[in-house]
């Protein structure tokens, strides 16, 4: 199945849901966004959902020593890289890193040439906002992806059209936040599970190569 990651989670009924779901990671925000959550909370979460998913601390132009502290006592797997941050910046974090890009113009492959990236997240733009928008990247903008083996795709994302995006772009992984939320915010469990059910379904039309992240 797809590479899935629920982003945006901020309590342990959450993560628990989106572990019960199957989804193969779950992303918390360090940076200022409706989603923020504190370190704090978010080693508590992580303590108390040890095994079975992926934990993905999401950051925006943070110092580095404050990335490897809070991945350290998040017990983070993944750093998700959402600012203007270097190449030479992903070069100095001992974790495997999605380096996230908003789109405004096509991708082509010289745009991701010399990144020590383990995947790459493009996301709708949104001027002032780092993703979580409900926004759907233009599929004019996204002509060159099958260039590309690593790339998570983000950007309007929910049930309804998720099996879609999967048909047109095959991309390696999917990233959602506020498709799978209720109305005023908060992740719908049942919401999680309808996406979920819709990858699984889609997936076994259009399998594709799991990539795991021991390849890193």
């Amino acid at each position: 199945m797809i590479w899935v990651k629920i982003c945006g989670i901020r309590t342990l009924e959450e993560a628990k849901a989106v572990r019960l779901a199957g989804a193969a990671a779950y992303g918390q925000v360090f940076a200022p966004s409706p989603r923020m959550i504190s370190p704090e909370d978010a080693a508590r979460i992580n303590h108390s959902v040890q095994d079975g998913i992926l934990k993905v601390g999401v950051f925006v132009d943070a110092a580095l020593e404050t990335v490897k502290q809070v991945a350290r006592e998040c017990k983070l797997d993944i750093i998700q890289l959402h600012g203007h941050e270097p190449q030479e910046y992903l070069a100095e974090l001992n974790y495997p890193v999605i380096k996230a890009f908003s789109v405004q113009y096509p991708i082509t492959p010289n745009d991701l040439q010399g990144w020590k990236a383990w995947a790459f997240l493009l996301d709708a733009y949104s001027p002032g906002r780092r993703g979580g928008t409900g926004q759907v990247i233009g599929s004019d903008l996204l002509e060159f992806l099958g260039n590309f083996d690593n790339i998570i795709l983000a950007g309007g994302l929910r049930p309804g059209n998720v099996a879609r995006a999967i048909r047109l772009y095959r991309p390696m992984g999917l990233d959602v936040s506020s498709g799978v939320e209720y109305p005023r915010g908060g992740k719908d469990p049942a919401a999680i599970n309808r996406f979920m059910q819709e990858v699984r379904e889609a997936s076994e039309v259009h399998p594709e190569p799991r990539r795991v992240i021991e390849n890193w």
